[in-house]
């Protein structure tokens, strides 16, 4: 919203386009278009995978393939950047506390 506020009110048209792509403190449209271009770089590496031949030793002849995914997209890897967040956060919190001066 407003992008189109700052084209539609500003006569300085390249001015209001750089203001609004960048702005510091209030949400801009390069985070938004980071956003999508991580968002669709997951979606085509999730995509990927690698057959891996099995052979049997115990049955002559017998093969086949284990499917590997490179790249793994769930939930449990989101709890886990989450944990180590929020384990550095405490312990920034501990030596703030610890040494108030040192910064």
């Amino acid at each position: 919203i407003a992008f189109f506020h700052l084209l539609l009110t500003r006569s300085d048209k390249i001015r209001a386009l750089r203001e609004a792509l960048f702005r510091p403190d209030l949400p801009n449209l390069s985070n938004l278009f980071a956003t999508v271009l991580i968002f669709g770089v997951v979606i085509y590496f999730q995509g990927f995978r690698v057959d891996l031949p099995v052979k049997s030793n115990r049955v002559r002849g017998a093969q086949g393939t284990y499917p590997i995914k490179l790249f793994y997209t769930s939930n449990i890897p989101i709890i886990l950047q989450t944990a180590l967040v929020s384990n550095l956060y405490f312990v920034s919190q501990i030596l703030f506390r610890r040494y108030p001066t040192n910064l």
